[in-house]
């Protein structure tokens, strides 16, 4: 979700509401071979494709084993949960496990597979994972296709919000460093 505003929307729109938890699909890269796959193609099929798309590393491996969700789940519970979390403290999970079998028996039950990243608060204190998980098609998360994102915020006043970000690409991470660059201008 490089380009989305989560940040800026939280601190600018949403005054006095508390982040309770939230869940996401957060890397564009999973997302893409976990779509891809659902149509019968290779993960590898699906790998080359998003790195052609200049969406994956040339070393995947982050995206794939779910890194790069958790380290963003940790960035979102520290700024907005008051978490002081770390990306080795996330019940973490990756993708590639996750068979075409699996996609097909989703797939007949409406739902689909997505790395789902998570955080929400109990008596038992902060829990984030980032792993896969089926989903309705009909939610949030399973309408996320794709390159597409997703984020859904569950907060005490407003209830559920969800942000999507359609077929992100490498503008929208060019984007974000642009918007951080003239946060930080505007903050000197």
């Amino acid at each position: 979700m490089d380009g989305a505003p989560v940040f800026n929307m939280v601190e600018h729109c949403l005054p006095a509401v508390e982040i309770l938890g939230f869940e996401g699909v957060l890397n564009s890269t999973t997302n893409h071979i976990l779509t891809g796959m659902e149509s019968g193609r290779s993960f590898d099929e699906c790998l080359a494709e998003a790195q052609r798309l200049g969406i994956a590393e040339a070393n995947a491996d982050y995206d794939i084993g779910g890194w790069d969700a958790a380290v963003k789940a940790v960035a979102l519970a520290n700024v907005w949960m008051k978490a002081e979390a770390r990306p080795a403290q996330v019940d973490r999970r990756g993708i590639r496990g996750v068979t075409f079998e699996q996609l097909k028996e989703a797939a007949d039950k409406d739902c689909s597979i997505r790395l789902v990243a998570r955080a929400s608060v109990s008596a038992d204190g902060l829990k984030l994972s980032v792993a896969p998980e089926t989903v309705p098609l009909s939610s949030p998360l399973g309408a996320a296709k794709g390159r597409s994102n997703v984020l859904v915020l569950r907060t005490d006043l407003m209830g559920e919000l969800a942000i999507f970000e359609i077929d992100p690409g490498v503008e929208q991470t060019a984007y974000a460093l642009l918007s951080d660059l003239l946060m930080i201008h505007e903050a000197i």
